[in-house]
C-alpha cells in the first residue's frame, strides 16, 4: 500500500539570476574586505557559520586572520552548483555519481554535488547549507539524497530525497511572486509543503512519516487524500495503516534539572522532569546553539519521575544541550535548551611521602608534581575527610611543611588543580596514612 504513496516537503526559496539553470555551473563571488571585517565575520556570510573561516584562508591565501587589508578580493565558489558541509561528525558517509567517496569522509566546508547520497552512522551527525540558505541537518542513522538544487526552469528549488532516519530544515522565508512551494524534502509517504519555516521530518520505526513543525506551517499530502495543515508548534503522522491524520499539539518542553552547571565528572549528565504524555525523549548535545554541529544523541524511554541521559567521551569545551518528549507516534514536540561547559580533568598526584623534621618541629609532605597544574594539600582526621584539619590551596611546589601536629592518627592526600574553558578542575591522590607519635 505504502510503495504507491510519494511525498515531499517544500518550501518557498528566493529565485535565482535569470542564468542560474539546473546545471549551472558555480560561479567565482568576489568579497572586497572592508575596514574592521575579520574572516570570522566573512566565513559566516558566504559558508553560513564563522568557524569555517580556515577553509577561507587556505582557499585564498590569506595570512594572519585578524589583519586583514582592507581592499583585498576574497573568491568564493557560489551560485546553485553544490550544497556545503556546515559542520560533520563521526561516522558521514558521501557518495557522488553512483561512487562512495568513503567513510567519515565528510568535513565542514566541502562541497557536495547534486545527486550524492549522505548517509550518517549510528555516531555521525552533519548539517548542510544549501545553495537557497536553507540548512538541513542530519542525526544519526539517516539517509538523504540531494535531488536537484534549481528547477528546470533555472528558479532555485532544492529536492531531498529522505531515505532512512531524520531531516531537520530550516528553510529561510523568502517571497516568491509565484508563491510555489520550491523546497522539497520527499518520502515515500508523504509531501509536506512549506514556505519559510523550521521542521522536522522523520520516517519511523513504523514506515510512517512523523512531521514537526517548529516556526511557520506545513501543508502534509498522502497520495489523493485532502490535505492537512499543521501550523506552529503542531505535529502529525501520516502513512502507515492510517486512512485519516489530523494535527496536534506538540509536548511541552521538559524542565531540565541543573541547567548551566559545569559538567567536569567524567561521563555528562543530562537530567529532566517527565513530561505527560511521552513515550520516551530524545536528548542532543552540539557545539553551537543552533544546533548545527552536533557531537552526540540518545533516545531514552520514559522511566518516570527525574529522567537522565548519560554520555560518555564528550571533551573539554563548550555545549549546548537539548532535551525534546516524543509522543507514542514519534512525534517529538518542543525542545528544552540548556548549555554547560567542561573542563580538562588533571592527571592526579600520584604516591607522596611524609617525614618528620626534629629541627624544624614540623612535618614535611612530598609528591610527585602535575604539569602545569597549582597544588593542594589536604590533612583529615578520617579517611572520607569529612574532618579536615589542614588544607593548604593554590601551592606552586610540590612540597609543603606543617607544624607538629598533636599525637594520633591521620590521613592527608595531595590534589592538582587546573583551569580550562573557564572552568577550575580537581582530582586528588590517594589517600595516605599519617601516624603522629607523642613527644620527641
Amino acid at each position: 500500500m505504502l510503495a504507491g504513496l510519494a511525498g515531499t516537503l517544500s518550501a518557498q526559496a528566493e529565485p535565482p539570476a535569470p542564468d542560474a539553470g539546473l546545471d549551472a555551473a558555480p560561479r567565482l563571488a568576489p568579497h572586497v574586505v572592508r575596514a574592521g571585517e575579520t574572516l570570522w565575520e566573512i566565513a559566516r556570510t558566504h559558508l553560513g557559520r564563522a568557524q569555517l573561516w580556515p577553509a577561507v584562508r587556505d582557499s585564498n591565501g590569506v595570512g594572519e586572520p585578524r589583519q586583514l587589508q582592507i581592499g583585498t578580493v576574497l573568491q568564493f565558489a557560489e551560485g546553485g552548483a553544490d550544497a556545503v558541509v556546515v559542520a560533520a561528525s563521526g561516522d558521514v558517509r558521501v557518495s557522488e555519481h553512483g561512487g562512495e567517496r568513503g567513510t567519515g569522509d565528510a568535513m565542514a566546508a566541502m562541497r557536495v554535488a547534486k545527486g550524492a547520497l549522505v548517509t550518517t552512522g549510528p555516531d555521525g551527525f552533519v548539517t548542510l547549507r544549501l545553495p537557497d540558505g536553507s540548512l538541513c541537518t542530519l542525526p544519526s542513522n539517516s539517509s538523504v539524497r540531494l535531488l536537484r538544487f534549481a528547477m528546470p526552469s533555472g528558479q532555485r528549488g532544492a529536492l531531498l530525497d529522505l531515505q532512512a532516519g531524520e531531516v531537520e530544515s530550516r528553510v529561510p522565508p523568502q517571497a516568491h511572486p509565484s508563491g510555489r512551494d520550491v523546497f522539497q524534502v520527499r518520502t515515500r509517504i508523504a509531501t509536506v509543503g512549506v514556505r519559510g519555516t523550521r521542521f522536522r521530518v522523520s520516517v519511523t520505526e513504523k514506515d510512517e512519516v512523523a512531521v514537526s513543525v517548529l516556526e511557520s506551517r506545513v501543508v502534509v499530502q498522502t497520495g489523493g487524500l485532502p490535505e492537512i495543515f499543521v501550523s506552529e508548534l503542531e505535529g502529525a503522522v501520516v502513512g502507515g495503516h492510517r486512512p485519516t491524520a489530523a494535527a496536534t499539539p506538540l509536548l511541552p518542553a521538559p524542565e531540565l534539572s541543573g541547567a548551566g552547571e559545569p559538567q567536569n565528572q567524567p561521563g555528562v549528565l543530562l537530567a529532566w522532569h517527565e513530561v505527560d504524555g511521552a513515550s520516551g525523549y530524545r536528548a542532543q548535545i552540539a557545539r553551537d546553539a543552533l544546533f548545527l554541529d552536533l557531537v552526540a544523541e540518545q533516545r531514552t524511554a520514559r522511566t518516570g519521575g527525574r529522567e537522565l541521559a548519560l554520555f560518555e567521551g564528550i571533551a573539554p569545551g563548550s555545549y549546548f544541550s537539548r532535551v525534546a518528549a516524543v509522543n507514542s507516534d514519534g512525534v517529538e514536540g518542543r525542545a528544552a535548551v540548556g548549555s554547560f561547559s567542561r573542563g580538562v580533568a588533571p592527571q592526579s598526584p600520584a604516591g607522596g611521602s611524609a617525614r618528620w623534621l626534629a629541627r624544624a618541629g614540623a612535618i614535611e609532605f612530598e609528591w610527585e608534581p602535575v604539569p602545569r597544574a597549582l597544588h593542594c594539600l589536604e590533612i583529615a582526621e578520617d579517611p572520607a575527610f569529612s574532618r579536615m584539619i589542614v588544607r593548604a590551596d593554590g601551592l606552586q611546589a610540590h612540597a609543603v611543611r606543617v607544624a607538629a601536629l598533636p599525637p594520633g592518627q591521620y590521613y592527608w592526600r595531595a590534589c592538582a588543580a587546573v583551569v580550562a574553558q573557564g572552568q577550575r578542575s580537581v582530582s586528588f591522590g590517594p589517600t595516605l596514612p599519617l601516624w603522629v607519635e607523642g613527644a620527641r
